[in-house]
């Protein structure tokens, strides 16, 4: 039977893993690698070995830089199991079931970048942006390379390498996932690929930076299984749980195909003056060019589904979205884009300037020019007092009149101790994605005309640390959102969100948690959220054999209430509002073993062991399952020049 074989090859993969684990352990040479969790001014104390460098980094500097903030690099075995993204303690995510697949945050958010959007693709802890990478200080290099193999279908792998050398830096990172899925016709294989160079003159008087950008990801779209009840209400430890070719799905033959491109250019200028010191200012120009395009294959098709609803072919469905950008920003600053924050106690910085965009797009056709006016401020006022101001307004094209304003206003309490509180106000009047405006496919059409979304988010935190309290509240509208028919659709009125949010990372000794909680309430349903959404991720670390060989107990537990979550649409990668099928009121519990000898971490993760124990509602998006029990093996390597 199925199970069996399963069983059997879990337990020869994990004999092989101990007999190998084992074997390093008898090496005569076996020292502990050296942790870097501790903040930047105490690390510089740590006694340095063979085995301990220290690296920081920072977010990468984008078309509207801010100043470089480094965090070291969080070294200790703590994290070294949660090598997918959706297990993140920070990450409360609805899935289809498998990693590297479509998802949505559980946490309501809204946040629109400046200029033309086609369409928002739902992988956002997989594909990258040009604001998701990161800026490595590095003493020469640093080299990470970790994989793992989850039984019996899954792989993932990263390749990381950041260079230093005199002004020259260069980072490579590529991220690949393999995932053959369980259930029939699912699958995902994908993988990201960054690489950028910075270079600096001697003396910083000129500058210039290159980023290019790749996601590529091809799918195996099954729909979901056909009959949610079926797997879900049927007796506990069902002999089924095993036989997940016995369920049907929607399509068994259906399969996406996503690539995008960026290419980010800046070079930059610094004004300095003749005489030491005196300094006129930096003119930063910025080049990016973005292409996208997706297709959605069929054949076969299932009427139940397509409600025979055909616009170009009844036997077989390709639908395409491809559009590419590309646009120059010029602008001013009284501040360099690549320096660090100040720890001056007054400064006033103010940065502003001109982008324009031109957009083609191919089904649906568009055709069009944007031109944007910025502006933004850095204050510091009394050494405690810090001020953050930007706005843009949009003219011409499908953008044009779209404008947005934010403030960000905080107070120190200890600068030392990261302990700050806060307030923030982001207002947005903006086009939605074109793509709820325009669409023409195989099996949907539609023609929009809708007015500008606006939205307004007033927050109000306080941090200390790594610990953050955070309280919320959006008020939404002409939101625009995709209806149980699979069309787009307005809210008739307003809509309010409220959210009460918390993070805590405890770390007392060899012991270390992360909690992430959440509270919130939508006003309308279209909005789907849980009223409570939590992870809870802990460890506890010891040492053995003379403290050569360290050892690390943990586990990661996650709940939600119930909810009618966003169903997923794969031909138009959307999720789209339903009320018939709730998920949630089910506990997901992981546990993990981890190893480390110098620079090498090893784990293995037994994951959703709570799975038949507890039913078999472990499903976070409608008629998609997640796995049932699983194992995962993993081996993580740095290196340090």
């Amino acid at each position: 039977m199925l199970r069996d074989d399963i069983f059997y090859s879990m337990r020869k993969s994990l004999a092989y893993f101990l007999v190998c684990f084992c074997t390093l352990c008898l090496m005569p040479d076996i020292q502990a690698q050296e942790d870097i969790s501790t903040p930047k001014d105490s690390v510089d104390a740590s006694p340095l070995s063979p085995d301990f460098m220290p690296v920081y980094l920072s977010a990468l500097p984008s078309e509207q830089y801010e100043m470089l903030q480094y965090k070291p690099l969080d070294t200790n075995m703590f994290y070294t199991p949660q090598t997918n993204p959706l297990s993140d303690p920070l990450n409360l995510y609805q899935s289809l079931g498998i990693f590297a697949q479509a998802h949505k945050n559980m946490i309501f958010e809204y946040d629109r970048q400046t200029g033309f959007s086609m369409i928002t693709l739902p992988f956002p802890l997989y594909f990258r942006k040009q604001q998701d990478l990161s800026y490595f200080d590095v003493s020469s290099s640093y080299t990470k390379l970790n994989y793992t193999y989850g039984l019996a279908t899954e792989n993932s792998f990263q390749a990381l390498h950041t260079q230093k050398v005199r002004q020259f830096r260069f980072t490579f990172d590529l991220n690949g996932y393999s995932n053959q899925g369980y259930y029939i016709h699912q699958g995902a294989n994908m993988f990201t690929m960054n690489v950028f160079a910075h270079y600096q003159t001697p003396k910083n008087k000129y500058g210039v930076f290159v980023s290019y950008l790749l996601n590529h990801g091809k799918y195996a779209e099954n729909g979901g299984l056909t009959d949610h009840h079926e797997f879900a209400d049927r007796q506990p430890l069902s002999a089924k749980v095993f036989e997940y070719s016995n369920y049907s799905v929607l399509f068994s033959n259906a399969s996406t195909l996503i690539n995008t491109h960026d290419v980010f250019l800046m070079q930059y200028f610094n004004m300095e003056g003749k005489k030491q010191g005196f300094y006129f200012g930096t003119l930063t120009h910025t080049l990016q060019f973005k292409q996208v395009s997706s297709l959605f294959y069929d054949h076969n098709l299932n009427n139940d589904f397509y409600q025979n609803q055909f616009y170009i072919n009844t036997d077989t469905t390709r639908d395409t979205i491809q559009y590419y950008s590309i646009s120059n920003a010029l602008q001013w600053s009284n501040y360099r884009p690549f320096d660090t924050v100040s720890s001056q106690h007054y400064f006033f910085r103010i940065a502003g300037g001109v982008r324009h965009e031109y957009v083609g797009a191919f089904m649906p056709y568009y055709r069009g020019n944007t031109m944007t006016l910025f502006a933004r401020t850095n204050i510091r006022l009394f050494s405690v007092w810090d001020i953050f101001g930007g706005i843009s307004y949009s003219f011409f094209g499908y953008n044009k009149n779209d404008a947005r304003a934010s403030v960000k206003a905080t107070f120190a309490i200890s600068r030392k101790n990261s302990h700050y509180i806060g307030f923030t106000a982001d207002f947005y009047r903006v086009s939605p994605d074109y793509f709820y405006s325009y669409y023409i496919g195989n099996n949907s059409l539609w023609y929009n005309e809708w007015p500008k979304q606006n939205s307004l988010k007033l927050s109000a935190y306080w941090t200390r640390k790594e610990y953050k309290l955070s309280f919320n509240y959006y008020m939404l509208h002409h939101y625009i959102f995709m209806n149980s028919h699979y069309v787009p659709e307005m809210s008739n009125s307003g809509i309010n969100v409220i959210q009460l949010q918390a993070q805590a990372p405890v770390r007392i000794h060899n012991f270390a948690m992360d909690v992430n909680v959440a509270l919130q309430h939508s006003t309308k349903s279209y909005i789907a959220v849980p009223l409570f959404a939590g992870k809870l991720s802990a460890a506890y670390c010891f040492r053995i054999f003379k403290k050569r060989l360290k050892i690390q107990l943990g586990g990661d537990l996650m709940f939600n209430t119930s909810y009618y979550a966003d169903i997923y649409n794969p031909l138009l990668h959307q999720f789209c509002h339903q009320e018939e099928v709730k998920v949630g009121n089910y506990l997901y519990l992981d546990l993990h073993l981890s190893f480390r000898v110098k620079r090498i971490s090893f784990f293995v993760r037994g994951g959703n062991l709570l799975a038949g124990l507890m039913g078999y509602h472990y499903i976070t998006t409608p008629y998609y399952p997640t796995q049932a029990q699983n194992l995962r093996i993993g081996i993580n390597w740095r290196f340090y020049d």
